[in-house]
């Protein structure tokens, strides 16, 4: 837990971008508790790309954590493909990741970004790749990282472990700042 915490405190004081590396047993427990801790953070909210789970997962989750949900703004990937939805002020429902319809999703969520300190969560590059090809997402996240940085936010990217051959993994590591090693970050060290 100090180790995550000490890197949470990193990256908000640094407004830097990072590619998190888990394992993917570990993914979603890593990934809620770096967004809870965030979020307990004063004046620091964020933008959450769901691409895995609803956003009322996150809210849920979050919320168990001891951290306030409420200021998340949602991209949810996931609800609109599978049942109606009730359309709220903090998420954008998308049927699927498809890049063209994110990105315009994406921008308009920076931009109603209120707090002091904010951070934009991208779940999975996996599930980016189930949908698009690899080139249109290098073109996606060169221009996210990009708008990322002119924001002067935090970036929060998550790769699980072997996702990418090699050569992928060289690209998408050139547009990140760091890269945070927590494959051997287990359930017992994240006091949960």
């Amino acid at each position: 837990m100090t180790k995550l915490k000490e890197i949470i405190d990193d990256i908000i004081d640094e407004s830097i971008i990072v590619l998190v590396l888990t394992k993917p047993e570990m993914r979603s427990v890593i990934g809620y508790k770096i967004v809870a801790e965030l979020l307990k953070e004063d004046n620091v909210g964020g933008l959450y790309v769901a691409l895995n789970v609803p956003h009322t997962t996150v809210e849920r989750v979050v919320r168990k954590m001891g951290a306030d949900p409420s200021k998340i703004f949602f991209i949810d990937c996931i609800t609109a493909s599978i049942k109606p939805v009730q359309e709220r002020e903090n998420v954008i429902y998308l049927d699927s990741p498809r890049l063209v319809l994110l990105e315009g999703a994406i921008r308009h969520g920076l931009q109603v970004l209120d707090k002091e300190r904010n951070f934009v969560y991208i779940e999975s590059v996996s599930t980016f790749l189930a949908y698009n090809s690899y080139q249109a997402f290098i073109k996606f996240l060169r221009t996210i990282t990009n708008e990322i940085r002119l924001y002067g936010l935090v970036g929060i990217i998550f790769l699980l472990d072997k996702e990418l051959e090699d050569v992928e993994y060289s690209q998408v590591s050139t547009f990140v700042d760091d890269i945070i090693d927590l494959r051997d970050v287990t359930r017992d060290e994240l006091e949960i």
